[in-house]
């Protein structure tokens, strides 16, 4: 295996509380030495990278995406959505367990390792189902899913509604180490509403999802950690009311994390007028008060991690042949009749985020919100925890994952040059500043930004 020296970049490791200028070294899949900018002369067959300029991070970590494999070529593979990962900067990504078939039994687990194998790009962390097909009723065998690679159980996409079957959940993965992942919706609140309820929904005529709906079962399911003493993760949190109540819960002593994704953080409700179907998602783009609150929550630390839900769809599901005609930059949609109401109310929830999120992250280093370290720790170290990986960290001995961000590289998001097999974007043609420019695996590029 060729070795690889990063030349003079800085440097940014919250785990090894490094943040400067060094040279680094990888060989053969590990990190060989981290020493000071100029100390490393030239190494025999290394291949040399001058990253003056560039930050030299733990490789980027995603904690939720959906790659549709099994089941669902036509939106995304995992080849295909490892390839977009890595190309966004990200070194694994966790695989929700929302396919065809379900990811409940080692079988398919095994079958996506196999398929992430075959890739030779990102990693997969696969996320095993709480319960048989999502259907809340029958839990998975958790200790058979781990021994086949699963590093987190999530039904993400559907939430446990009988509180007695989360709490047997919780006992179990206590018992064995690691965390459940919960979406977070009271769905005799949420009604299959489209989008949040208020302003923007009245205007265009769909049904509207409140607040309540998360932040009710999001209490209800703090009560049952703090109870069991289990590890919970919130995903996708987006509500001020939610933070609160994890902040509270915290203060109780419940062990739980909580991820915001960039279009939670990024956009408001009034997105969907421009963006339509594109800017539809459960839970949905919320007020901007809401918006204001997870920027707090981000900069004081309540919010653990950034995580995508990268959720790719093809045009039909989004409804984009009826919809499409009715939005775009630059015409604000009106209200819709009924029966477009109702075919936005019916368009698959969900947006692509993998090849984006690091430049919409560093949007927040940009405006001064937080430090560059922080950013790591969101995009890396706590993922990291979260998963249960040997990672987040460029230590010595450790595998050499790592992402070289340039900082300061402006781009236009084109979502015809993703790599994902989807475009359902809402950041169409918006200016970013900072992408990855190299990603490495095991000690190998598995992206070149340079050749891009």
């Amino acid at each position: 295996m060729n070795s690889i020296v990063l030349r003079g970049g800085r440097v940014i490791d919250p785990a090894s509380a490094l943040d400067g200028d060094y040279d680094v070294l990888v060989r053969d899949g590990r990190i060989a030495a981290v020493e000071r900018a100029g100390a490393l002369k030239s190494i025999q067959d290394a291949e040399m990278v001058d990253a003056s300029g560039w930050w030299i991070v733990p490789g980027l970590i995603d904690p939720h995406v959906h790659l549709r494999d099994p089941g669902f070529p036509e939106k995304e593979t995992i080849s295909t959505g490892l390839r977009a990962a890595a190309a966004g900067g990200f070194t694994t990504v966790a695989a929700m367990a929302n396919t065809s078939p379900v990811n409940d039994s080692p079988a398919t687990t095994r079958y996506m390792l196999d398929r992430a194998g075959d890739a030779h790009s990102a990693r997969l962390a696969p996320v095993s189902a709480v319960t048989k097909g999502l259907r809340g009723i029958e839990l998975v065998d958790f200790a058979a899913m781990l021994e086949a690679g699963a590093r987190l159980f999530s039904d993400d996409g559907v939430p446990i509604d009988d509180a007695m079957i989360l709490s047997r959940a919780l006992d179990e993965t206590k018992r064995l180490g690691y965390a459940v992942s919960l979406h977070e919706e009271d769905r005799a609140l949420s009604c299959e509403g489209a989008l949040n309820a208020g302003a923007v929904s009245k205007r265009l005529g769909v049904s509207g999802y409140t607040d309540s709906a998360e932040s009710q079962r999001v209490r209800r399911d703090l009560a049952l950690a703090i109870g069991s003493g289990a590890a919970v993760h919130i995903a996708h949190v987006s509500t001020a009311e939610s933070l609160a109540l994890i902040r509270a819960a915290r203060r109780h002593g419940a062990q739980v994390t909580c991820e915001v994704t960039p279009h939670h953080f990024t956009l408001d409700e009034s997105a969907a007028l421009t963006w339509g179907p594109n800017a539809k998602m459960n839970p949905p783009l919320r007020n901007r008060d809401d918006v204001e609150a997870l920027h707090a929550a981000i900069a004081d630390g309540t919010i653990d991690m950034i995580a995508t839900d990268h959720a790719p769809h093809d045009p039909r599901s989004k409804r984009m042949e009826q919809l499409g005609v009715f939005f775009g930059p630059g015409h604000p949609a009106q209200h819709l009749d009924h029966d477009n109401a109702e075919e936005f109310a019916h368009a698959a929830n969900g947006v692509v985020g993998l090849e984006t999120a690091l430049g919409l992250g560093l949007q927040l280093v940009h405006r001064s919100l937080i430090q560059p370290a922080r950013l790591v720790e969101m995009m890396s170290l706590n993922p990291a925890a979260l998963l249960r990986l040997e990672a987040g960290t460029l230590a010595e001995e450790g595998i050499a994952d790592i992402t070289v961000i340039d900082p300061n590289l402006e781009w236009t998001v084109a979502p015809e040059k993703f790599l994902s097999r989807s475009r359902n974007t809402p950041f169409a043609g918006m200016r970013l500043k900072g992408r990855a420019v190299m990603t490495i695996v095991g000690g190998e590029i598995v992206y070149d930004g340079r050749k891009a």
